[in-house]
């Protein structure tokens, strides 16, 4: 079973999200913010990260550069979920190993961008 650390600070979204994910049969951490979406990344080394964008104390996107930097948590992908403009999406994918998503959550989107970047 796959570990994904899924990052919002919206508790309706994480309650939607978090069932839905659980449901498909994937372990699922919970961060509210971007300080605790780095430190659980680093500690537990989720298999894939579904962060927002715009988060409380740290944004997504540095979040994804510290993980990117850190060797232990470099290959991690992750699946942003984002209402941002085109180019700070384009920003976000450059990063690589990394897919963006719009909102409103999509769950089976989702699941579709986890199957794409996880290995089989």
């Amino acid at each position: 079973m796959a570990s994904i650390l899924l990052v919002e600070d919206n508790p309706d979204t994480v309650d939607f999200l978090a069932r839905r994910l659980r449901d498909r049969g994937y372990h699922v951490m919970v961060a509210r913010n971007g300080v605790d979406a780095l430190r659980l990344s680093i500690e537990r080394r989720p298999d894939a990260v579904v962060m927002d964008v715009n988060l409380p104390q740290m944004d997504g996107d540095v979040v994804a550069r510290h993980l990117r930097d850190h060797p232990a948590t470099a290959h991690i992908p992750i699946v942003f979920v984002t209402a941002e403009t085109s180019r700070r999406v384009a920003d976000l994918l450059a990063a690589g190993n990394t897919i963006c998503l719009e909102k409103a959550i999509k769950t089976q989107a989702v699941v579709d961008a986890l199957e794409t970047l996880l290995p089989r």
